[in-house]
């Protein structure tokens, strides 16, 4: 478009499943790159690349991605969104380190020709580690400004005190600096199960509440991912994803006893996404998939792997990724919320799985959610919240819409998951660091 907003016309557009970052500029504002990325449904990872467009022809195409400019790096690495473009024709860039360093970002910059085409090979700037967001140059290239960070998803134990109490001061749990992410405990209470990358990539483990030290549960050279109990209370479910950049292979579905022995596909999918159970005597199991407008949920036999479409549960919304739900401890219940953006009063939508009604329950005085989990006893909602301010806190919510502040944090609380007996909230915390550093390029 000019410069006061006149003649604007489209260069770019992708599908829900694909998302791109801001454009940098050529040096003689004839062409812009940007990073695109394709997510499939039931991944955390996503394929990138770096791609030029001439904005007089319209003309496309891919010139960096991470192995065919940086050979040594890993198929599943990932860029930054932020580049930059010097006078002197090299693109500097951020990506991420192999596993098991790959929650670090560094600088690299790319020799590029008259008509943004790679034209040598890749150099190193950094080697440092953290992630790296925003990303600047000076007018003349010499001088690049970036900010330095480092997100680590890590678990947290608090106790729940009896009567108006309210819960004890949260203490770690996992002390260790990898991504480690809560999802299940053990039937007794006594341990969280969480995964963990770890390894390089994300595994399963389980560590008890009064111990440091986590016990592998599963390996191997896939993402094993979102694991749940099943209704037996004796076994595990989980998802076993697909090697980024590896073959188009679908997601499986896997069954494991928690007293230890081999995994067994239950079923398999292109598309699914979360899975969920209820607890004992319900057999209720849930799981989603993404489709072109919206997440379609499943009723799920856990041992023989058969499922049935819950077509009156389908949620139409053209970016299906950001929605989060939940099942009742009963089975009776399927809970599913927006967790993206600002609200003014964010909602929440309650679905019977009994006669299909639904109702909408709105919590004011907040922004939006972060995750909403059921308590242990089915009456409640633990909820992740935050609002303008940059308050971060967790709520008890009751199914009519009463809440009531736990905790306050100034750090993102993502959710809550209740162990079985009720006693303790395993919390999913954020921890942010970020600083401004500077490089002089040669």
């Amino acid at each position: 478009m000019g410069e006061n907003g006149e003649s604007p016309r489209r260069l770019f557009a992708t599908t829900h499943s694909s998302v791109f970052g801001p454009p940098a500029w050529s040096p003689d504002e004839k062409r812009i790159v940007f990073v695109t990325a394709t997510q499939e449904p039931g991944r955390w990872e996503a394929t990138m690349n770096i791609r030029l467009l001439d904005l007089s022809t319209g003309h496309q195409e891919v010139i960096v991605s991470p192995q065919a400019t940086n050979p040594e790096l890993d198929a599943s690495a990932q860029f930054a969104w932020r580049m930059v473009w010097t006078d002197d024709n090299h693109l500097v860039y951020a990506v991420t380190e192999p596993p098991p360093n790959q929650t670090d970002l560094n600088l690299w910059q790319v020799p590029l020709d008259s008509m943004g085409h790679v034209a040598g090979r890749a150099l190193r700037l950094t080697a440092t580690p953290g992630g790296i967001s925003d990303l600047s140059a000076s007018t003349n290239g010499k001088q690049v400004v970036y900010t330095k960070s480092s997100e680590t998803p890590t678990i947290y134990l608090s106790e729940l005190r009896s009567g108006d109490a309210g819960l004890s001061m949260p203490r770690r749990l996992t002390v260790d600096d990898w991504r480690d992410i809560a999802f299940a405990w053990t039937p007794d209470s006594k341990a969280v199960i969480f995964v963990s990358d770890r390894n390089g990539i994300f595994h399963i483990f389980k560590q008890p509440i009064d111990q440091t030290v986590a016990e592998r549960l599963v390996g191997g050279s896939e993402q094993a991912n979102i694991p749940r109990l099943a209704p037996d209370n004796s076994s595990l479910l989980y998802l076993a994803w697909p090697k980024v950049g590896g073959s188009a292979t679908p997601t499986r579905l896997m069954r494991m006893p928690l007293a230890g022995g081999p995994p067994q596909e239950v079923l398999r999918d292109y598309r699914i996404g979360n899975i969920q159970c209820a607890r004992p005597p319900s057999t209720v199991c849930l799981y989603h998939v993404e489709t072109g407008t919206g997440l379609s949920f499943f009723r799920l036999d856990s041992v023989t792997g058969r499922s049935e479409v819950l077509s009156q549960f389908t949620v139409e919304d053209n970016a299906p990724q950001t929605y989060g739900w939940n099942l009742s401890p009963d089975g009776k219940i399927l809970l599913t919320s927006k967790m993206e953006g600002l609200a003014k009063d964010p909602s929440f939508n309650l679905y019977s799985l009994e006669d299909g009604s639904r109702r909408t329950v709105t919590i004011k005085a907040w922004a939006g959610f972060t995750g909403l989990d059921f308590a242990a006893d089915g009456k409640s909602l633990w909820a992740g919240a935050y609002n303008t301010a940059g308050k971060w806190a967790l709520l008890n919510i009751g199914l009519q819409g009463q809440a009531r502040t736990m905790l306050e944090d100034t750090e993102m609380i993502q959710w809550a998951i209740p162990a079985p007996d009720g006693k303790h909230l395993a919390l999913e915390k954020l921890h942010l660091t970020s600083n401004v550093w500077m490089l002089e390029r040669r």
